[in-house]
């Protein structure tokens, strides 16, 4: 039976593979992201460690050092526990509001090891507001856009509070553009304040602060973006594998991708084809339950596999039949020669399956095919718990029907004229057509006159006489 359930706006909802579906998936995506964020902290320390080897004296570079090392620590504490899953996203939130803070002090403090002579104003002129903009961007390899909220506000917090403590020192000089003046006169006396080791800029201060801000909104938006359409992109990949499992691949991206609600109910022409095992309640009586379902999965599976090449649409498995559409959910230029050729293409899968059994010394399996071509009635079925999309009418009781008609005629496959006509009209190649022969006409139960029918050539003796289908 079909498996897309709970259609909803003509899509099908996201198979739960997990417990936590969609969601779970994106939160095990975020907890890996976490375990990135240690990685490139690891990979940018190593680098900054090179780089202050290779460019301050000795004497001063085991300090610094020093201090990447205690980064590491500091990240790689969380790391652990995230991984031995002792502290979730906001446990490993807390320790990254720890690093701003840190971060945050060895960039406004003076060094207490190295006295430079330098106020410890000068330290809002030296670049060290960009190591904050690395870590921000380094927290959005988390994956959350939580994370990269909330480190961002830390950062804001931490540096304008530094600022704070550099302006409101005795020693210290607050310039701002606002309170510049115009006048050239003044100009040398505002370059000299300035230029004042003790100046400290809160237009600067603001800059930075803005610039934090927008950055932070901007990474979380990306972060915010990206999960959407990894998401978008999960649950389309669920869709296709649902739907890869009853049409053919070749329509499955399309049907994914449509707009067009797949479990609207709507009337179209299409061509059913029913194949049947003959005689499988005689076979499966002496075979033992698992083999019997590995008899049914081998079978159902190879004549999906017909189904499938020949653009058709598994509709469902009913015991040892198989229900095939040619026309559904869209219906196509070559459906009735689709499936004539699908019916003879199972016909020659049956004898390569019957050749392996033979060969091992399995009993053969005989199937019997009917097809017929006619308006059906497409949609969902079933109630709110449990919705199906299947195909439903007369067209599928007709080629029910002629299915078991092969018994008597002993045929494998008998079609209706409606499906040979068809098939005729969108100019299908003579070998296919050419392998069907006439054998007059039958009567179907609940319809009106007789039904002119078609069997494989290949069949044995071919009845004229008119045929009564039992129920």
């Amino acid at each position: 039976m079909h498996r897309i359930i709970g259609l909803e706006g003509g899509m099908a909802k996201p198979v739960e593979a997990t417990p936590g579906g969609i969601r779970g998936a994106m939160e095990r995506e975020e907890r890996d992201g976490l375990s990135f964020v240690f990685y490139g902290r690891v990979l940018v320390l190593a680098l900054l460690a090179l780089y202050v080897v290779l460019t301050i004296p000795a004497e001063r570079s085991v300090a610094y050092v020093g201090l990447l090392a205690v980064f590491l620590v500091l990240g790689l504490i969380p790391y652990l526990l995230q991984r031995r899953g002792s502290i979730g996203v906001w446990g490993v939130g807390a320790f990254l509001v720890l690093d701003t803070v840190v971060l945050t002090f060895i960039m406004v403090a003076p060094n207490p090891l190295f006295g430079s002579g330098m106020p410890v104003q000068f330290t809002q002129r030296v670049p060290n507001f960009l190591f904050l903009l690395l870590f921000l961007c380094g927290v959005a390899l988390s994956y959350s856009p939580k994370l990269v909220l909330l480190v961002g506000a830390a950062l804001t917090v931490s540096w304008s509070l530094g600022f704070a403590w550099l302006a409101t020192r005795p020693d210290s000089i607050v310039t701002s553009v606002a309170n510049m003046v115009e006048s050239p006169a003044d100009s040398a006396r505002r370059l000299a304040v300035t230029l004042d080791p003790h100046a400290v800029s809160s237009t600067l201060w603001m800059i930075q602060t803005l610039i934090l801000v927008l950055m932070t909104l901007v990474l979380a938006l990306a972060v915010w973006r990206s999960r959407k359409l990894v998401g978008r992109a999960a649950r389309m990949e669920a869709a296709k594998a649902a739907l890869s499992r009853y049409f053919s691949p070749n329509l499955v991206g399309r049907l994914a991708a449509s707009a067009t609600p797949l479990g609207e109910i709507q009337r179209q022409p299409a061509v059913i084809l029913f194949v049947d095992i003959v005689g499988f309640s005689g076979q499966a009586e002496g075979l033992a339950p698992e083999r019997v379902v590995e008899l049914l999965r081998s079978f159902h599976r190879r004549m999906a596999q017909q189904v499938f090449a020949h653009d058709g649409t598994i509709d469902k498995y009913i015991g040892d039949c198989v229900m095939a559409t040619f026309g559904t959910p869209q219906p196509g230029p070559r459906d009735a020669s689709n499936a004539l050729s699908c019916a003879q293409a199972m016909c020659a899968e049956i004898e390569r399956w019957n050749a392996k059994r033979r060969a091992r010394g399995a009993t053969p399996i005989e199937v019997g095919i009917g097809l017929h071509y006619g308006l059906v009635v497409m949609g969902n079925i079933g109630d709110e718990r449990r919705l199906e999309f299947g195909v439903v009418g007369d067209t599928v009781n007709v080629a029910s029907r002629l299915e078991r008609l092969t018994r008597p005629l002993a045929a494998r496959v008998v079609a209706s004229d409606a499906t040979l006509s068809q098939a005729g009209r969108e100019g299908c190649p003579p070998e296919v057509l050419g392998a069907f022969g006439p054998a007059g006409q039958t009567e179907i139960r609940g319809r009106q006159g007789g039904l002119a029918i078609w069997t494989l050539a290949a069949a044995a003796a071919v009845s004229q006489d008119r045929v009564a289908i039992a129920e």
